[in-house]
């Protein structure tokens, strides 16, 4: 009993350290490679640039939270800059990242298994990195659910959210059109949960034209938390595309929502006085 007392209080004291010291960023590719092998870890691998400010506020505000410290441990983390790394500029054109910062979570044999395109704040990118962690499982878990169930729309919801943060968003799509005409009001939250992700695979591969009708679908008055990220991707998009006036009323309307928009609150903020400016 004593050991399995100590034991505990080992772990404790080791993840507290862990959060005290951050993320514990791999020194060279080659190494965090060899770790994949040994572990069977993910590499997640931050791609930057010097230039990139929100690559700087991603480690200031989203990289030192407890929540994502702790999920890093799941993986092998390194940050690779895409324009001066060898590795950095070889991957980066490998897995086609045009955007900054982009997190990759890849297995050992540089297969691509997860993608995050852009800032998240804390929460949210806590949330992805569980994603990211438990992807391969979940695609076999709903796979096996849906051949035993052709009809089961929570498991098709399900599988949409894995084949949209794995690239494959027109099937992700596609299960989610099916789902939608089958599922009751209780899978109302994953449906909407399925149309953001949609939505994000679509801005993640630069549609936003096939993008933006999926967040607009996870608009509902009903579920705020949905309808928070919904509104700030609908406004992301616009603002990508050189249309800041189709953003400021998403942002308006965000920013009038109650605590479910506070992680996105000071972000909408800048985004509103600069779609105001014009862009």
């Amino acid at each position: 009993m004593k050991r399995s007392i100590i034991a505990v209080l080992l772990l404790c004291f080791a993840v507290a350290g862990a959060n005290a010291a951050g993320i514990a960023w791999a020194k060279a590719y080659s190494a965090a490679k060899e770790s994949s092998k040994s572990t069977g870890k993910l590499i997640m691998i931050d791609f930057y640039t010097d230039w990139c400010g929100w690559c700087k506020k991603l480690d200031a505000d989203t990289y030192p939270d407890p929540a994502v410290v702790d999920e890093s441990t799941k993986f092998v983390p390194i940050k690779l800059n895409a324009e001066k790394d060898a590795d950095g500029i070889r991957l980066a054109k490998k897995f086609k990242v045009d955007g900054y910062p982009t997190i990759l979570f890849i297995d050992s044999n540089e297969n691509l298994v997860y993608k995050i395109v852009g800032y998240a704040p804390p929460k949210d990118f806590a949330v992805s990195m569980e994603k990211a962690a438990t992807v391969l499982s979940d695609k076999a878990k709903y796979q096996t659910a849906l051949a035993a169930n052709p009809n089961d729309s929570d498991a098709m919801l399900g599988l949409a959210g894995v084949y949209a943060s794995t690239g494959n968003v027109d099937k992700a799509a596609e299960l989610t059109d099916r789902a939608s005409k089958i599922a009751g009001e209780s899978s109302k939250g994953k449906l909407l949960d399925a149309y953001n992700a949609v939505g994000d695979g679509y801005q993640n591969a630069s549609d936003l034209d096939k993008a933006i009708p999926f967040f607009k679908r996870a608009i509902d008055p009903a579920f705020p938390t949905q309808s928070a990220y919904a509104r700030i991707s609908i406004s992301v998009c616009y603002l990508q595309a050189n249309k800041p006036s189709e953003a400021i009323p998403y942002l308006k309307a965000l920013l009038d929502m109650g605590k479910e928009a506070d992680q996105y609150r000071d972000q909408a903020k800048q985004m509103l006085a600069a779609a105001q400016k014009g862009g």
